[in-house]
């Protein structure tokens, strides 16, 4: 059994609390799945999500006060302990072995790939070695210490890769809203890491939470922010990108209920000022546009005055407030990666992965896949390998490999095979 700091979201106060033990379960499922977004307003590149834990509670030590995962309608089962996929790395290359072409991975969404977990580590180090083998292009989101990953073999590989750290603020900020994550000079140690061997390094200012930050700072918010943004930019961070939150009913109250306690005014307004919007990608509690407009367009100011680059998570247009030029709201190009072998991957030259802005209407795209120029999630079965067969009739039929795995698995089931 291991003890750790615990933020109480029922209390709201710091406890220690037993992680019971850690589950090692096989996942069965594919892995292979995009980011659930859709409609013109979508800002995120097409991406395959690998997560090592199933979402909830039990399976992050962080506790972070806003996290959409926890409370998620897929999040309610309790398991008794962090489950961790053992077999994941075997569930992925064998999922890559049918792949013609490979989305850009983005390790772990629902809980952080770097908790100081020897189970969860070990797992995500073999994915990263499946990854780095083959070739394809990844990223990962952390508010840990990604430094074990040097135990990879020719990390980070031929595809490309970013590292992005979260911040949500100063050291006061982190203490109300992830108390159990890594501090904040730890956290900038993440950032140096990753610059240190060359590798891009996002700083993810998310969320910027205004009540939060007027009610530590007053008035002195602003300078509070040029710090961790100058802080940053030492660190090696090139690029930010920010949100002011899209939270569910129960976070939005454990914030009002975590800000009351240092201002009761500041709580009160955070009530009111976070309403209901369903206009963007995703509905949620949000602050009125041109709140968001206001906030975001001074940050970019103060991140282009440190020489970064800013763009906005989702909640904005492009053309709002993210710096003109990139190709997608973490800046750095993130191509769709082609077989070149049997156990072999390859970045799409001139791909952004961000198919429905930059390849619509293009009959003859970078991947040779106009299907995919769309804003919905990609379709698995679009980016399978094809193998042909000869009908009965000698004609030769080209079917994906998935099919063609069922088709021998029913014939082996008809001969009696096990």
């Amino acid at each position: 059994m291991r003890t750790v700091i615990r933020f109480d979201p029922a209390g709201y106060i710091g406890l220690y609390y037993p992680v019971m033990r850690v589950i090692s379960r096989e996942r069965r499922s594919p892995t292979l799945h995009d980011f659930p977004y859709r409609g013109e307003g979508r800002k995120c590149y097409h991406k395959w999500i690998v997560n090592v834990t199933p979402p909830g509670r039990e399976h992050c030590l962080h506790a972070c006060l806003y996290c959409y995962a926890r409370d998620a309608v897929y999040s309610r089962r309790r398991e008794g302990g962090m489950v961790v996929y053992a077999n994941l790395a075997s569930v992925v290359e064998r999922e890559l072995s049918r792949l013609e072409l490979c989305p850009p991975v983005s390790i772990s969404n629902v809980t952080d790939p770097c908790q100081e977990v020897p189970e969860l580590r070990q797992a995500v180090l073999e994915l990263v070695e499946v990854l780095v083998r083959w070739g394809v292009s990844f990223h990962v989101i952390t508010k840990g210490d990604p430094s074990f990953l040097d135990a990879v073999e020719g990390f980070p590989g031929a595809g490309r890769f970013f590292l992005e750290v979260t911040v949500e603020g100063p050291p006061e900020v982190l203490r109300l809203l992830s108390p159990n994550a890594p501090p904040y000079e730890r956290r900038l140690e993440a950032l140096a890491w990753a610059a240190s061997r060359g590798l891009p390094t996002v700083l993810r200012l998310d969320p910027f939470v205004p009540h939060v930050w007027r009610s530590l700072y007053g008035p002195g918010w602003e300078e509070g922010l040029r710090k961790v943004l100058r802080d940053a930019r030492a660190a090696g961070a090139a690029h930010v990108v920010s949100s002011t939150g899209r939270f569910t009913a129960s976070t939005r109250q454990a914030l009002a209920h975590a800000v009351a306690a240092l201002s009761g005014r500041e709580a009160s307004s955070l009530l009111e000022d976070y309403r209901y919007d369903r206009s963007a990608t995703s509905s949620g509690y949000m602050l009125p546009y041109t709140r968001r407009l206001s906030f975001h367009r001074f940050a970019r100011s103060l991140c282009e005055g440190l020489g970064m680059t800013y763009a906005v998570c989702q909640e904005l247009p492009s053309g709002a407030a993210d710096t003109p030029g990139l190709p997608h709201c973490e800046a750095y190009p993130m191509p769709f990666s082609r077989r070149t072998g049997e156990r072999e991957f390859a970045p799409i030259e001139g791909c952004t992965s961000n198919c429905h802005l930059h390849c619509r209407g293009d009959p003859h795209p970078p991947c040779g896949k106009p299907e995919l120029a769309r804003p919905e999630p990609f379709k698995p079965s679009a980016l399978r390998r094809q193998r042909s067969r000869v009908d009965p009739g000698g004609r030769q039929q080209s079917i994906p490999l998935r099919v063609q795995a069922l088709h021998e698995h029913a014939s082996e089931e008809a001969r009696g095979g096990r």
